[in-house]
């Protein structure tokens, strides 16, 4: 239990900003909800590192230039993602099927899709999240296989991350 916390700590760390603090607001099922203070301000996210194969899921909320706007953060430790690169990722929530255009970050093992300029659809993304009892990512076009999740439990977490977008 230990080690899993000291890995939730450091993916939160990950996740936020290098010069965040960051304060867990609920967890469940191996999934947590978080709020960031950085220099941009304050961020809210929810996600998972809870897994053997090294893989992490995060969404996150910010505030730029006075507007919302939604990410998803998609890694593997063992991923070499160049900073330019760019592709599409599917996430299927039960029935439900959002498809996003990814960008690699500074971080080699990690891509992130941006719900920029569409945050009604975000919004509906995180409820279908909420709501949701398997959860399934696909790389098309990749030769990354196919991610699954258990999603019981998301509800509470979901829950504490809109209460954190409300404050910001």
């Amino acid at each position: 239990m230990r080690r899993l916390v000291l890995a939730l700590v450091a993916t939160l760390a990950m996740a936020a900003p290098a010069s965040a603090q960051v304060r867990n607001l609920a967890a469940v099922n191996g999934w947590v909800a978080y709020i960031a203070e950085s220099g941009n301000g304050q961020l809210c996210g929810m996600g998972t590192e809870a897994n053997s194969q090294g893989r992490f899921f995060w969404i996150k909320l910010e505030r730029l230039s006075g507007a919302l706007h939604g990410f998803v953060q998609i890694g593997d430790r063992s991923w070499n993602v160049r900073q330019a690169a760019t592709g599409r990722i599917v996430i299927a929530i039960d029935n439900r099927r959002a498809e996003l255009n990814y960008t690699g970050t500074s971080r080699t093992d990690m891509i992130e899709g941006s719900y920029r300029g569409a945050f009604d659809n975000f919004i509906n993304f995180v409820r279908a999240f909420a709501l949701g009892n398997r959860m399934q990512v696909t790389f098309p076009g990749e030769n990354v296989a196919p991610w699954s999740a258990d999603l019981r439990g998301t509800r509470s977490v979901t829950n504490a991350f809109l209460a954190c977008a409300r404050r910001i």
